[in-house]
């Protein structure tokens, strides 16, 4: 990584992912909701220790390597695909169904307004 906002994009990926909520995280990390928007924003630079907490809550661990061996490294938090439950493949499934009926409902809203 090379930049503030990237080491913050990868934090706020991670909180999405983990679906810890901010409140909690930052509860948790021993900083004030401000502090932890910032962070997860790269808005404003932040404190090591601060990084560390974070990261700490989130799972990950900051590590420095040498630049040599940085490619090693790439991807490491990509997740492992996941097999599908029962209860996802349901939701997914009543996603589905929600979103055909809203374009249906559309449609013929659409084709409504175009015979008047």
């Amino acid at each position: 990584m090379k930049s503030l906002k990237e080491i913050s994009n990868l934090l706020h990926q991670r909180e999405a992912q983990r679906q810890y909520g901010k409140l909690k995280l930052a509860s948790d990390s021993g900083i004030t909701y401000r502090t932890l928007n910032h962070v997860l924003t790269g808005a404003q630079d932040y404190k090591v220790s601060t990084l560390l907490a974070v990261a700490d809550r989130l799972g990950l661990e900051v590590k420095l390597v040498p630049k040599e061996a940085s490619s090693l490294f790439a991807d490491t938090l990509s997740e492992p695909a996941r097999t599908p439950t029962r209860v996802s493949g349901a939701l997914r499934r009543l996603r589905e169904g929600q979103e055909r009926e809203r374009s249906t409902a559309n449609v013929t809203t659409a084709q409504k307004k175009t015979q008047r």
